[in-house]
């Protein structure tokens, strides 16, 4: 039994949408056919000049009947030429056509020019050479149908060109805006993995740093095994964000995938943070909604990373309190460089996922005391 593969069904998923028949058809193949037209036109109103007149054609009779029919070959090429020169050729056909002017090709004509751009003006000249070809005193009822018939062509062909070019203008903006949103879908999702890397490894690497630099400066056997299993665990939970991250990327869906961090999760992370040398007091006042649980733990860890790596400080604060107007997540601590802390990456990113729930961000001294202050509130 033939087996399917999950690749041969992306394959077919992947597969570029072809464009309709009609647009698939090379250049040259409609010039071809529309020289094949202008030939057999061509033909037909010279013998039509010869057949038709009650004197013998002349030169003029001729360049007519060849000016009208023979541009039809190139009206892709050179639209608004091949219309002036179908128009003024058409002048020239009252002698031998019944009705007096053109029904073919210079109705042709205004369509292939409305579909290129507007042709409002070409238009009335079209009618108005039709009028001039058809009209003749005094006006009989067969005259008057002619006349409609011509004008109802012209009008024809012009809105259909139009409709024509509104619908490409319209299918092409379309696609430009389609683009344009796959590439900012794209740019969101690369700036999205980027902060989740930053705050999982980021914090995970800063931790470990400091364990590692602690760790050479204990003494005792008993220090030293609990520093190292410190950050043995580090690593193992750094390593599993990072393949629930790549489970994400991953097309197969068998990588492994650990749950989103959750509140409850902040016990392991200050356990962690205070094993790297900072001690960190949690206070969680009222509840916190699913949803907001993975934001509000991204901010307390990066905020502590933050403390690590720049505060020298030896304590930290996180409350975490529900009030009216949203959930208060702030994170203080007791360093001595508040000023000189850098503003990076990090908690650029805390203000963009703040933004994203349309909540507030802060991040600071807060003076009167040392230190620094994260904040964030998020309406609920």
């Amino acid at each position: 039994m033939c087996e399917i593969t999950r690749a041969d069904t992306f394959v077919g998923v992947r597969e570029q949408i072809r464009p309709p028949l009609l647009s698939r058809i090379p250049t040259w193949t409609w010039v071809t056919i529309d020289t094949v037209v202008a030939v057999v036109l061509a033909a037909s109103f010279v013998g039509l000049a010869t057949s038709r007149n009650d004197t013998p054609p002349d030169v003029i009779d001729y360049a007519a009947a060849l000016a009208t029919s023979l541009p039809v070959a190139v009206r892709r090429l050179w639209p608004r030429a091949v219309f002036v020169v179908v128009l003024i050729g058409g002048l020239g056909m009252r002698e031998f056509l019944d009705p007096h002017a053109d029904p073919f090709c210079l109705p042709l004509a205004l369509y292939t020019l409305a579909t290129r751009r507007q042709a409002v003006v070409a238009l009335v000249a079209a009618a108005t050479v039709g009028v001039q070809g058809v009209v003749e005193l005094p006006l009989t009822a067969g005259v008057r149908d002619d006349l409609g018939l011509l004008l109802a062509i012209l009008v024809a062909s012009w809105a259909v060109g139009t409709a024509v070019r509104q619908r490409r203008r319209y299918t092409e903006r379309l696609a430009a805006h389609a683009e344009e949103r796959a590439r900012a879908e794209a740019a969101e999702e690369r700036l999205r993995i980027a902060r989740e890397l930053h705050d999982v490894i980021g914090h995970s690497l800063s931790t470990i740093a400091v364990q590692a630099g602690v760790a050479g400066h204990v003494e005792g056997a008993e220090e030293m095994r609990l520093t190292l299993a410190s950050i043995e665990e580090t690593s193992r939970s750094a390593l599993r964000e990072t393949r629930r991250l790549l489970g994400v990327l991953r097309e197969d869906g068998h990588a492994e995938r650990a749950p989103a961090p959750r509140l409850a999760d902040l016990d392991t992370l200050v356990e962690r943070t205070t094993a790297a040398g900072l001690r960190v007091e949690l206070v969680i006042e009222g509840t916190v909604g699913e949803e907001l649980e993975p934001t509000v733990y991204r901010i307390v860890q990066e905020a502590l990373t933050n403390v690590l790596k720049h505060a020298g400080a030896r304590h930290a604060r996180v409350r975490i309190e529900r009030q009216e107007d949203g959930l208060l997540v702030e994170v203080t601590d007791d360093g001595t460089r508040a000023q000189a802390r850098p503003y990076g990456h990090g908690l650029t990113g805390l203000r963009e996922r703040v933004h994203l729930f349309g909540g507030e961000f802060e991040a600071g001294a807060h003076p009167p005391r040392a230190g620094f202050r994260v904040m964030a509130r998020l309406p609920l």
